[in-house]
């Protein structure tokens, strides 16, 4: 039923599996009953942060991602970066790549 919207929020959520340790990655620290069978959908739970608590889920919807996404956390901040890649994902994969360790 929801499942064009699971391929929407996927498409700009990927990457941030580089960022941070997903569910999917870890294989015996969390309740597999929690975890979705399709390799296209991944999570990260609720964890602490100076200003509250965060987490977010992905679901990827095409083979080729043209969108781009990360998400940087520190002990006193986040940085999310959502990259539109309308045109191909060559330039969003560079802002992606170098927009925040310029910012920094």
């Amino acid at each position: 039923m929801f499942s064009w919207l699971t391929r929407l929020v996927s498409s700009c959520l990927r990457p941030v599996r580089r960022y941070a340790r997903m569910n999917k990655d870890i294989e015996n620290d969390f309740d597999v009953s929690s975890t979705s069978e399709d390799a296209l959908v991944w999570f990260k739970d609720l964890e602490k942060h100076s200003c509250g608590e965060f987490s977010f889920a992905v679901v990827q919807a095409n083979e080729v991602i043209e969108d781009h996404s990360q998400v940087e956390t520190g002990s006193d901040s986040v940085f999310v970066g959502v990259y539109d890649g309308h045109g191909g994902p060559d330039a969003s994969r560079f802002v992606n790549d170098h927009l925040f360790n310029h910012l920094i």
